[in-house]
């Protein structure tokens, strides 16, 4: 690199490809914010949305959720911000390698987005508790409770006749 003039040709075309990549990285950037997932359970009574981030914006409870266990309500919200989670990656890696390639800074964005949603766990589905059947017994009325205390436990017992104080406090204020 004797000749300036080539130097300074060089140093125009590095600075212009890192202006083109710079552009690309906004432009990614752009999208990616635009970025979100919807999953909704299989009887879509449960949906969750998530935005670039992979944070939970929303959810949705269909009114056929009201009388589910509150677990199983949960378990189905968490396994759809998982899903959710994992379709956002998905979608960022192919917008990642269609706008930027397959560089560096690329990988890095990819991996950090790998690393923070894997793909969900496969899980069975639930299996419905089997119905219990009970023969039918003949009624029995309740039985009061038999315990160390006395059947006339809640009767109140005073007497016949007032004591002397008691008749000494009904005639006086305490004042006196």
């Amino acid at each position: 690199m004797s000749d300036p003039n080539q130097a300074a040709d060089e140093m125009d075309r590095w600075a212009e490809n890192l202006q083109r990549t710079a552009q690309k990285y906004q432009d990614l950037h752009g999208r990616m914010e635009a970025l979100s997932v919807t999953e909704s359970s299989a009887d879509n009574r449960i949906s969750v949305t998530v935005d670039a981030n992979g944070v939970t914006t929303g959810i949705t409870l269909a009114a056929a959720t009201r009388g589910m266990d509150p677990a199983a309500v949960a378990a189905e919200l968490m396994a759809c911000t998982r899903r959710a989670q994992a379709r956002l990656r998905d979608q960022v890696t192919d917008l990642v390698h269609s706008v930027v390639g397959d560089d560096r800074a690329g990988q890095a964005i990819v991996g950090q987005y790998t690393e923070r949603f894997p793909d969900p766990a496969p899980t069975a589905p639930p299996t419905p508790p089997e119905p219990v059947s009970t023969p039918p017994t003949a009624y029995t009325p309740p039985q009061p409770p038999q315990g160390p205390r006395k059947p006339d436990r809640d009767r109140t017992v005073t007497p016949d006749e007032p004591d002397e104080d008691d008749m000494y406090y009904r005639r006086k204020s305490w004042l006196e």
